[in-house]
């Protein structure tokens, strides 16, 4: 298999929660996590830091979105090409984070949510 369409690591832990304030307040006071406010590309606001190398966010959920309460996230040289090598279906379209960032989201064979992060330099 090409190098290009495995994993370069975890990248992320995403919470999602119906109370994401008390949820931030129990990492922040009691795991000191530091994490803040925060809003970028077209996600609404949400609490999140980098921790350790590890990109640590929690969103509000109305409900808890396919089942997950976390949602790993896996760094890839490019989340098209994965999908494609992988034979994985893209369950939406590939989300820009701003910087270059983009996410996108596949199911394990459970169902679980799994988020694929890519960085890219936009060259114009």
């Amino acid at each position: 298999m090409n190098t290009t369409n495995k994993t370069l690591g975890l990248t992320g832990l995403i919470f999602q929660s119906p109370h994401p304030d008390r949820l931030a307040r129990f990492y922040k006071e009691t795991m000191g996590i530091p994490l803040e406010l925060n809003t970028h590309g077209g996600l609404y606001e949400h609490w999140e830091c980098d921790f350790n190398h590890i990109h640590f966010a929690i969103l509000k959920a109305e409900e808890v979105f396919d089942g997950n309460l976390v949602v790993p996230s896996f760094a890839v040289y490019d989340i098209e090409e994965f999908v494609t090598a992988h034979r994985l279906t893209l369950e939406e379209d590939i989300l820009p984070l701003g910087g270059g960032s983009f996410v996108g989201r596949i199911k394990d064979p459970d169902g679980n949510r799994v988020h694929l992060w890519m960085h890219k330099r936009i060259t114009a």
